[in-house]
């Protein structure tokens, strides 16, 4: 087959197309519809949504809502990448090119990303409404694609960007340029210190992986939907007080922080306003930093203990650190 259902919907219930369903927040939602009892249609790299001829799967035409999760790439390697960026564009080009054809199509929801795509100078937290200075070549990406899903000829209502905040959560991928709770989490299960990059005040908005399922699926579930959504926490966390989360979940009084300079894309404050995703869904994230970060220990120590070796991190924390820190308690 062209592509996978997980179909455990009433009969007569439109489905769901995830696009990126094998990555960390797509195999996310992929589980939260299907639990809701959904029909969802997965699409990855080996199982394309549009054929070779260019035609979107039938699948994907017949769903109520496309998740658009796709990406290959993150803030470092959209630095060095152009060529993926732009391959990411076309692709999501080519899905609004084929739900422009037809005569009742999909509302497309496009993961784009709230801790880039703001002026930094604005005086967080951001709405939606906000200034928009993307300063990384991530942000740039990302607002190009929400610009190019406001420029489809898509009815009214079809078009939904959700900015979420800082993913994070149990399989999160270890890996350059992706989040720092798995690189610390990982870090810590392999005994090595961790390397806080840049200044322990800087602020960030974290969410955990199930609340942005959550609202992913309220989305399909719902009539009208504003055409910006930012999903986060709405609280904002700086990485010192990250760190001291971290140490009491691990419990390792030996476990020791490092602090290097931060990466050229890294932004100082940012978190988001989160009102208008519970005014419009009644959602409003749920999981608790402590709570959210304990669950992920858990994943890493089960594969830890269970024979499986731990990802190794990235270069950069295995760099001697340049200045030794310890969290306030």
């Amino acid at each position: 087959m062209s592509r996978r259902s997980d179909d455990g919907a009433a009969a007569g219930d439109r489905p769901a197309a995830v696009i990126g369903a094998n990555g960390f927040i797509g195999s996310a939602v992929v589980a939260r519809l299907h639990a809701d009892g959904v029909p969802v249609w997965s699409f990855t790299r080996g199982v394309p949504f549009v054929s070779s001829s260019g035609r979107l799967d039938p699948a994907v035409e017949a769903s109520r809502t496309v998740f658009w999760l796709a990406a290959s790439v993150n803030p470092a390697v959209a630095e060095e990448r152009p060529d993926l960026v732009e391959a990411d564009q076309a692709a999501f080009e080519t899905l609004l090119a084929g739900l422009e054809a037809i005569d009742d199509p999909a509302r497309v929801v496009l993961l784009s990303s709230g801790g880039t795509v703001y002026d930094p100078d604005a005086e967080p937290p951001y709405r939606e409404d906000g200034p928009l200075r993307p300063v990384t070549a991530y942000g740039r990406a990302k607002l190009r694609l929400e610009r190019a899903l406001a420029g489809a000829r898509l009815p009214a209502g079809h078009g939904v960007v959700v900015r979420v905040a800082n993913a994070y959560g149990p399989g999160q991928p270890v890996g350059r340029g992706q989040g720092v709770i798995a690189h610390w989490l990982r870090a810590a299960a392999a005994g090595d210190p961790l390397v806080l990059l840049g200044d322990p005040g800087t602020v960030r908005d974290y969410v955990y992986i199930g609340d942005i399922a959550d609202a992913l699926a309220r989305i399909h579930q719902v009539a009208s939907v504003p055409p910006v959504l930012n999903v986060g926490s709405g609280s904002p966390l700086s990485l010192g007080e990250l760190a001291s989360i971290i140490v009491d979940v691990v419990d390792d009084p030996a476990i020791e922080i490092h602090v290097r300079p931060a990466r050229t894309f890294d932004l100082s404050r940012t978190w988001l306003d989160v009102r208008l995703a519970e005014a419009a869904l009644g959602w409003r994230a749920q999981t608790s930093m402590a709570d959210g970060v304990r669950a992920s220990w858990r994943r890493v120590t089960e594969q830890r203990d269970g024979g499986a070796a731990p990802s190794p991190a990235s270069p950069a924390t295995r760099l001697v650190p340049a200045r030794p820190w310890s969290p306030p308690r």
